[in-house]
């Protein structure tokens, strides 16, 4: 079986590292659209709500496999939902409960996000139209600072030898993200 947790693809066909391939493409996108406002401002920036969705997506992608790659489900048929999975790892996590309950909120706001782009299509009152359309970059970025800090957790929880972490205390040491300038974030919840 391929082991889908290196924090690099060998050259040769096989390990991988599925989750943080998503978290490096999440960031090319959030890195690209931070120029794009730089350069020319929001109003200006093509794909807008797309590019959002997207970034989303990305996050979420790598956070339910990071997630489901650290609380297997061996006895079971199919893996829990990630809310149930993220609240199972928060818990063995090293976090005080003011910390625990403002992740499991910041990442169950992520999930309807998530769910409503997952599941795009016609639904009764068009329900994950309007929450799409309630994505605003503040809470992008809101949900992008949770997933770094979602990784962090993983990597002092799992640093040890098997893991192959080394120095690593941070997966913002291997993927950049660079910051949204302050003006663009305020007055935009």
């Amino acid at each position: 079986m391929t082991y889908y947790c290196h924090l690099s693809s060998p050259t040769s066909i096989g390990d991988t590292n599925l989750q943080l391939y998503s978290l490096e493409k999440a960031a090319e996108c959030w890195n690209d659209l931070v120029e794009v406002i730089r350069n020319n401002g929001k109003d200006e920036v093509d794909h807008y709500t797309e590019r959002l969705a997207f970034i989303i997506s990305t996050l979420g992608l790598s956070l339910s496999q990071l997630i489901g790659q650290n609380c297997p489900s061996p006895e079971k048929e199919k893996m829990d939902q990630p809310g149930e999975m993220f609240s199972s790892l928060v818990n063995r996590a090293c976090t005080d409960r003011t910390t625990r309950r403002r992740l499991n909120s910041t990442f169950r706001d992520l999930l309807t996000y998530y769910a409503a782009i997952r599941h795009f299509g016609k639904n009764k009152n068009n329900t994950n139209y309007h929450t799409v359309d309630r994505l605003t970059l503040e809470k992008l970025n809101r949900f992008l600072h949770m997933t770094i800090e979602i990784w962090d957790l993983v990597i002092a929880m799992y640093r040890h030898d098997e893991n192959f972490l080394g120095e690593l205390s941070s997966v913002s040491e291997l993927i950049y993200f660079k910051e949204m300038p302050e003006q663009e974030l305020q007055g935009n919840v």
